[in-house]
Formats: C-alpha cells, sequence, structure tokens
C-alpha cells in the first residue's frame, strides 16, 4: 500500500476517529480497574488534562518464516498509534491494530509513568508502612516509636509523590 492508498484506507475506515474513541474506552477501564495504580500517580486525576495526540498511522507486512505467506489477510496490518499526554507530559501510548479490511483485531494501552525507581520506592515505603501498622495492632511495637517510625516513612512517600507529579 503506498501512501495515497493509505490515505485514503485511513479516512475511508476512519481510523483517526476509531482510534481516539478505542483509547477512551479503553483509558476509562484503565482507571475503573486499576485506581490504586491512578492514584499513585495522580494526586487527583482531571480527564480534561489528558491530551491523546494521533503520532502515526503504519502500514506493516509480517513476514512469517513458517508459512511463508506474505499476501495473507493476517500478515497485512495497519497500526495506529497515539500519544498521550498529561499536563503536557508524555505519559504513554495507545495503537490500534487493523486488518486491511478495516477490521480491528488488537489494542494495547501502554504507560510510561516517570521514575520507575522512584515509583518502587514508594510501594515499598507504603508496604513498610503498612506492615508497622499490623505490628501496632500486634503490640509487638510501642505506639509512640511506630508514631515516629510512621512519621518518618510518611514524609518520605510525601517526598516521592511531589517529584512522581512534577
Amino acid at each position: 500500500m503506498d501512501n495515497l492508498a493509505l490515505e485514503s484506507w485511513i479516512d475511508t475506515h476512519k481510523i483517526m476517529d476509531r482510534t481516539l474513541e478505542g483509547f477512551m474506552v479503553t483509558f476509562n477501564n484503565y482507571m475503573k480497574e486499576c485506581p490504586e495504580e491512578i492514584s499513585l500517580f495522580f494526586d487527583e486525576l482531571n480527564l480534561e488534562d489528558i491530551k491523546p495526540s494521533i503520532d502515526t498511522i503504519e502500514y506493516k507486512t509480517i513476514f512469517h518464516s513458517d508459512y511463508q505467506i506474505v499476501d495473507s489477510h493476517y500478515s497485512q496490518q495497519v497500526i495506529s498509534t497515539l500519544d498521550i499526554y498529561y499536563k503536557k507530559k508524555r505519559i504513554g501510548y495507545y495503537r490500534m491494530y487493523f486488518y486491511t479490511d478495516g477490521e480491528c483485531f488488537d489494542d494495547s494501552l501502554v504507560t510510561e509513568w516517570t521514575g520507575w525507581y522512584i515509583t518502587l520506592k514508594l510501594e515499598a515505603l507504603i508496604e513498610l508502612q503498612q506492615e508497622i501498622k499490623n505490628e501496632l495492632v500486634k503490640n509487638k511495637i510501642k505506639e509512640d516509636e511506630i508514631e515516629k517510625i510512621y512519621n518518618l516513612i510518611d514524609k518520605q512517600i510525601s517526598k516521592i509523590q511531589v517529584q512522581i507529579h512534577k
């Protein structure tokens, strides 16, 4: 498929509109299914600050060495990629995969939260904080000691959250 044919194909099958719609459905499902991840990265997620932007729409031929079928319906596909911005910061991308007849056969949402290391630190501190609470409940640690430790951890969590939310 040459560029003109691809451009026509994109218009005929409303790929840009379908990609935007698919993204919104998938992102809303993600927010419902992973609220703990959302709250880890956002103080308050304002959907109006999410700005999707079509990045690329590419035609691809996949060569299956086992089958040597190049003109198969399943070896020809178009991939639409949409970048996701939150407050002008790229936070991931969404892709839709189409057969050449316009049928969407798959999609994927990839979040690229900045600072995975710092996120892991945050998760570890939150887990530690919970363990300390559990020990307090079991009366293995004195309440005044636990309060000091808990407050130190809470300060670290706040510092990390500030870095993540920048």
